[in-house]
C-alpha cells in the first residue's frame, strides 16, 4: 500500500493498494454485509477470497486500485480497468457498511480518476442496480449530468474524468 493523502480527524487515510495488500482487502470484504456484497458484485458472494486477489491484479495503468484505511483496515476501495489503450475504463467501488453515506466514495473516485487520468484514460464506465440508491446519489455527485441507460434492473453509464 502506498499512501496518496493521510488521515484526518474523523476521515480516512488514501492509499493506492498493491498486489501484496490482499489480506487487507480480503478482511474488508469479511465485513461486508451480505447486500453490501451483492451491490458491489451482483451475485450473492459465498467467498471474497478470489474477488481480494483479482481486484490486486494492478499495474497502476490499465488497472488501479485505491482504498480508505481508517485505524490499518480498508474501509472502502475504488478500482478501474481497461483494456489496453482504451480511453474508457470500468470502475468499481465498495465501502464498508458503517462507512456509507460519509463522503468516502467521492473521495476515492476523485483519486482513483486523477491516476487514470494521467495514463490517458478520459472517461469511466460504470453499472449499478436500479434501486442502489447509495450508488445512485454517489454517481449524481460526482457525474451530475451522466444518464444512465436502464436494461433488467441494472443502469450503464459512462462518465468524464480529469481535463477534457
Amino acid at each position: 500500500m502506498v499512501e496518496i493523502e493521510a488521515a484526518r480527524r474523523g476521515c480516512p487515510g488514501l492509499a493506492r493498494l498493491e498486489p501484496g495488500d490482499e489480506p487487507l482487502v480480503g478482511r474488508l470484504f469479511a465485513r461486508l454485509s451480505r447486500e453490501s456484497l451483492y451491490r458491489r458484485f451482483f451475485t450473492p458472494v459465498q467467498s471474497a477470497d478470489r474477488f481480494a486477489s483479482a481486484l490486486l491484479r494492478v499495474d497502476g495503468m490499465e488497472r488501479a486500485a485505491v482504498a480508505a484505511i481508517e485505524a490499518g483496515e480498508v474501509v472502502a476501495v475504488a478500482q478501474y480497468s481497461r483494456r489496453p489503450g482504451a480511453v474508457a475504463a470500468d470502475m468499481a467501488i465498495v465501502v464498508a457498511d458503517a462507512w456509507q453515506g460519509q463522503g468516502i466514495g467521492t473521495r476515492l473516485i476523485a483519486a482513483l480518476a486523477d491516476g487514470a487520468a494521467a495514463h490517458g484514460i478520459q472517461a469511466f464506465s460504470v453499472d449499478v442496480q436500479g434501486d442502489n440508491l447509495g450508488a445512485m446519489r454517489l454517481l449524481h455527485r460526482v457525474a451530475p449530468g451522466m444518464r444512465l441507460a436502464f436494461s433488467g434492473g441494472v443502469g450503464e453509464g459512462t462518465f468524464p474524468i480529469g481535463a477534457q
